[in-house]
């Protein structure tokens, strides 16, 4: 009798360790998954925090690619000396594929080969306007409208030669309206050369 009380005695306490054991195990698994399962969350949270700022940038770049009106190309000069960062937001120059295309359709027309071009804001999508500009022994600035590829209009609005007296510079107003100043180099003043518009069909005429 003692015999058979002593054995349930060890098995009890056997299998009150064992469950203590299990126990203990079942925390630390379960702690250690709790503690992977976090690092995991964070890892993600990061990457999706990452992807979300860089799509935003990349968003922000594509959308930035329009210069707005007014387009006053002194002010573009002096903003490009002054302060870069500001230049590149208020004055963005097509890049990349869009750019070759552009001056592929520029070439094709009548060979030029621009250094910079502008897209500018014209407030249609019946046609596109540009501002491209050549730079060299002269600078000059055109303007040229596109439809399908194709340019339906131009006109230039700038033009520099340092041995003159003076230069050609222009503003492209809100309203589509052009003006093209002569400007003096010595003492900057200026009058007013000629004035066009460019039309809602995309051509370019000039006004009195």
């Amino acid at each position: 009798m003692k015999k058979q009380f002593f054995l349930a005695i060890i098995l009890l306490v056997t299998v009150m360790t064992g469950c203590k054991n299990n126990e203990s195990s079942t925390r630390g698994l379960s702690q250690n998954g709790l503690h992977n399962d976090s690092a995991v969350d964070k890892s993600h949270s990061k990457k999706v925090v990452h992807d979300t700022v860089q799509l935003s940038v990349k968003a922000k770049i594509k959308e930035n690619y329009l210069v707005n009106l007014p387009f006053n190309f002194e002010e573009k000069d002096k903003l490009s000396a002054s302060n870069e960062l500001k230049f590149k937001e208020v004055y963005p120059v097509l890049k990349g594929d869009k750019l070759e295309i552009v001056k592929k359709i520029i070439y094709d027309a009548n060979e030029d080969n621009p250094d910079e071009v502008f897209q500018i804001n014209n407030g249609t999508i019946i046609f596109d306007t540009y501002v491209y500009c050549t730079y060299g022994d002269s600078d000059a600035q055109t303007l040229i409208n596109v439809k399908n590829g194709k340019i339906i209009s131009i006109e230039s609005i700038g033009y520099a030669m340092p041995e003159n007296e003076t230069y050609q510079s222009f503003v492209i107003n809100k309203d589509l309206s052009i003006v093209v100043y002569d400007i003096n180099y010595a003492d900057r003043s200026k009058k007013i050369l000629e004035k066009y518009q460019i039309n809602t069909d995309g051509s370019i005429s000039k006004r009195k």
